[in-house]
């Protein structure tokens, strides 16, 4: 059995969904189909079964799994005290984060992290929404919802507040609301229904139905999946958005409207595994962004 062929298992067989699991491992679905009926041809068991929810586990693949974990987490525990014997912070180190987080915050502070630490190559993975998978590519993750793996250490970098937005160029159109209820005259961009936002979608949606007494919602001008995209949209204009409290540092095209009203918190946190607690690649990371993260609260 090839390492290689296993290690895709562990995740298809941690997802129990092709497609979801060729997504966190940057694999065509096609690929990973191949690759899963090879290790089966391999072994010579059949190790899913396949139905219209994705698939499931045979009981040879339940059995493997359990063993793959177990390998899995012995070379990684093996791999982690080999860095931990470096004097200097050096080699990969994988994080994942957000796509609007990650593209708009920690990518363009990657530079100054590189400054710092030459030697740590970081290579940045952009997600739609979190991992719930064990032992996949990622060294740290840059988190919006707490992680559910008891092996992982949570640092929370900064509390985030979702505020109302707009900018020059729509006020300028479409004027200046000084109450919630005159949202009902103003161009409301909202999370659409496919949308994985870190927190409920309807509790992010709060500017279509603050104000109103009948609590019937606003009808939205514009739906977007990601909250990179209402960022866009609002920037250029296009309406009136509930968003992050980092972005308005990040996105200085847009203003902050409607200051007295309050909107949904979260928190933001850094997570790695407890076995890299003493890995100097993650010690140098989470200092730094723990410091960068100060301009937040």
């Amino acid at each position: 059995m090839k390492w290689d062929r296993l290690r895709l298992f562990n995740i298809v067989a941690q997802t129990r969904n092709i497609t979801e699991a060729s997504y966190i491992l940057h694999v065509s679905q096609s690929a990973l189909s191949r690759q899963m009926k090879a290790l089966e041809n391999e072994l010579g068991v059949k190790l899913f079964l396949r139905n219209s929810d994705g698939i499931s586990l045979t009981k040879a693949g339940m059995r493997l799994s359990s063993s793959v974990e177990i390998l899995a987490s012995d070379i990684s525990k093996t791999h982690n005290q080999l860095l931990e014997d470096m004097d200097v912070p050096s080699g990969r180190l994988n994080v994942t984060a957000t796509n609007a987080f990650g593209a708009l915050w920690v990518a363009p502070r990657m530079s100054k992290f590189k400054s710092l630490y030459p030697d740590i190559n970081v290579a940045l993975s952009l997600r739609d929404s979190e991992p719930r998978v064990t032992n996949f590519n990622s060294d740290v993750e840059v988190r919006m919802t707490p992680s559910v793996s008891q092996d992982d250490i949570q640092i929370k970098l900064a509390n985030c507040k979702y505020k109302i937005f707009a900018s020059d160029d729509y006020i300028s159109k479409n004027g200046y609301p000084k109450t919630s209820s005159e949202l009902d005259n103003h161009k409301i961009i909202s999370y659409g229904e496919d949308a994985q936002p870190p927190l409920d979608r309807y509790r992010l949606n709060w500017l279509l139905t603050i104000g109103k007494e009948n609590k019937r919602p606003r009808k939205p001008v514009f739906e977007v999946s990601s909250i990179y995209g209402i960022a866009k949209a609002t920037e250029v204009g296009m309406g009136i958005a509930s968003l992050p409290d980092w972005m308005e540092f990040e996105m200085i095209a847009l203003k902050e409207i409607l200051s007295q009203l309050e909107g949904p918190e979260m928190s933001i946190s850094l997570c790695f595994n407890y076995e890299l607690r003493n890995d100097a690649r993650i010690y140098a990371f989470k200092n730094f962004m723990l410091k960068e993260a100060e301009a937040i609260n």
